[in-house]
């Protein structure tokens, strides 16, 4: 840190993003999610990497800079089945008007293309977020979805009716559920019939929703039965794909 308070050039902390396939049930690339982390040491320092969910509205323009530059290769095909970017965001974010425009830009250039962003928002308690938001998030989730880019809620809990903020989940086309977290309570819970009370509220969110379900964070062997075992649509973790990094640069 420097005499003003702020990071040298040198010792800047990083950012960056991940990029990680999401697999259809049939095993088919259905999307890549893309992740923003920070920070990441420069290369420079000696501590251990440290990660975690950035939480800095501008965090996201190098993505739709790359995002915005991929209307220039309009002659490549689209994959046939890899057709959607998934980009994680923390819900809070979503509050801003100018982010919600970055991401309806980023939507109409990936459309150009032929594909479909998904905005994955990781939901927070509701007693975590100021109630004046809920308004804008909630108007601009609508925005999104008219036009044209869908939503995944990330971090949902299945296995009990989990506080939310929103009313209905009808506002999301994707639900992502961790396999890891959702294999601890299962064996925490140690109730046979649990299984297929799970099994049957995914069902029904199913049905009645309209809403598909990711499973997420299957790391191995075990996690991937699991997920096989449920009513999930789509897989991911890096049992299928570990995930890569994808852009690295100072704040």
């Amino acid at each position: 840190m420097n005499a003003t308070g702020g990071f040298s050039p040198a010792k800047a902390p990083y950012r960056y993003l991940t990029r990680q396939l999401i697999l259809s049930r049939d095993s088919r690339p259905f999307a890549r999610e893309i992740r923003t982390v920070c920070p990441l040491p420069a290369p420079s320092s000696r501590t251990p990497l440290a990660a975690h969910p950035c939480e800095r509205d501008d965090a996201y323009r190098p993505l739709h800079r790359k995002l915005s530059s991929l209307k220039d290769h309009r002659s490549h095909n689209p994959d046939k089945y890899l057709n959607r970017t998934v980009l994680c965001l923390s819900e809070p974010s979503l509050a801003s008007f100018a982010l919600a425009d970055e991401l309806i830009r980023s939507g109409n250039n990936l459309r150009d293309l032929g594909h479909t962003l998904v905005v994955s928002l990781n939901e927070q308690p509701f007693w975590e977020v100021d109630s004046k938001y809920k308004k804008n998030i909630t108007h601009n989730m609508y925005r999104l979805k008219d036009h044209g880019i869908e939503i995944a809620l990330d971090g949902y809990t299945l296995q009990r009716e989990a506080l939310t903020r929103f009313s209905t989940l009808n506002l999301f086309n994707y639900i992502k559920v961790s396999i890891s977290s959702l294999d601890q309570c299962l064996k925490l819970n140690g109730n046979p019939e649990f299984f297929n009370r799970l099994h049957d509220r995914m069902v029904t969110l199913s049905h009645n929703n309209k809403i598909s379900f990711i499973a997420d964070r299957v790391e191995h062997i075990e996690s991937h039965s699991l997920a096989r075992a449920l009513p999930f649509d789509y897989f991911q973790g890096s049992y299928y794909s570990p995930a890569d990094h994808l852009l690295t640069e100072h704040w």
